[in-house]
């Protein structure tokens, strides 16, 4: 099987996964979700401005894709997802 992106087997169905904010500059929330599709109305991490924060989650994928959906009203924020494990 050929490694898809940071050596993720291309048949991976989800991930296990740390996602972490940091220097958000306004409050929000972020949603990680599997493919390109509609977002969820869940979070996977809320945030407050100017707090680092994380969180662990195991996301589905669709067809190898997993999307962040950043719910902030305004601002921005530095978003860093370190991939421990994926299952087939």
């Amino acid at each position: 099987m050929t490694d898809g992106a940071c050596g993720v087997p291309a048949d991976a169905k989800a991930l296990a996964l740390n996602v972490t904010v940091t220097q958000p500059t306004s409050a929000g929330a972020l949603t990680l979700f599997p493919g390109s599709g509609v977002a969820p109305i869940t979070t996977t991490i809320s945030f407050a401005a100017g707090k680092t924060r994380a969180n662990n989650a195991v996301i589905g994928l669709t067809a190898g894709v997993l999307s962040v959906m950043n719910r902030q009203e305004a601002g921005s924020v530095h978003v860093i997802v370190d991939v421990s494990g994926y299952f087939r």
